[in-house]
């Protein structure tokens, strides 16, 4: 067993509980999503939890460094929404590596079902599906949970793997009864994709009703776009003026 440290900074009891996990991975999109969420509904946040799991992106031991120059020790953090349902949000700055995805994640249910949790969703990307189209897939861990995501609209895994820690805590939330899923965002490119996010902040919209305004998640794809356009317009500059350059040296 590694070393691992879970803060309550608010005591909390859940109702009907829901865990949506959203972590660093393709395209960012669970964590984008997830991050998106909590900012516009200005959560509070609950709990951290900290792990010698959690390394840097590079896989080194270390710590981040704000912009303010603030140190800041690798960490998941939980954030509380109260509604109809009560969710816990859990978002971070990694990913386990592979050798403690199962300790953090048995440590995150234990957290949570004591908690009162009985669902747990866990959010990412795919590179499932036709590229331009941006679409929710699903994966769930019983024939009925598919078929009920199937009717409200989402498409259904076909087949393949999800690695860390989007298809790890769900298995493992089902291995203890929970219902237990995972909702995937179509993105094919590695760069952060907040157009897919933007399908799982929908999806999650329509799941729980918890009625997140979109837009202000539209205008920073606008502006992203705004810039892609503008940087591919001024690189067919720099080729086009590098062609008319003579190819010898005065």
């Amino acid at each position: 067993m590694g070393w691992l440290k879970l803060v309550e900074l608010k005591s909390f009891r859940l109702k009907d509980g829901v865990l949506v996990q959203g972590l660093p991975g393709i395209g960012l999109v669970g964590k984008i999503a997830v991050d998106y969420i909590i900012s516009e509904l200005k959560l509070e946040k609950v709990a951290e939890l900290y792990s010698d799991g959690l390394l840097l992106p590079i896989g080194n031991a270390g710590v981040l460094i704000d912009n303010k120059a603030v140190i800041k020790v690798p960490r998941y953090e939980f954030y509380l929404y109260s509604g109809s349902r009560d969710i816990l949000f859990l978002t971070g700055d990694v990913q386990p590596v592979s050798w403690a995805q199962y300790e953090v994640a048995n440590a995150v249910l234990d957290f949570f079902q004591e908690r009162g949790g009985v669902e747990v969703v866990a959010v990412c990307g795919t590179t499932a599906g036709e590229e331009g189209v941006k679409e929710v897939y699903f994966a769930a861990c019983s024939p009925e949970i598919c078929e009920w995501l199937k009717g409200l609209g989402f498409k259904p895994s076909e087949g393949g793997t999800i690695t860390g820690a989007c298809g790890l805590l769900p298995a493992l939330a089902a291995l203890r009864g929970l219902k237990a899923y995972a909702l995937m965002g179509t993105t094919h490119r590695p760069e952060p994709d907040p157009e897919a996010s933007r399908e799982i902040v929908k999806a999650l919209n329509k799941i729980f009703e918890v009625q997140v305004s979109l837009e202000n998640l539209n205008r920073m794809i606008e502006e992203i776009k705004k810039r892609q356009e503008e940087f591919k317009k001024f690189a067919e500059l720099i080729a086009k003026e590098t062609r008319r350059t003579p190819s010898y040296y005065v």
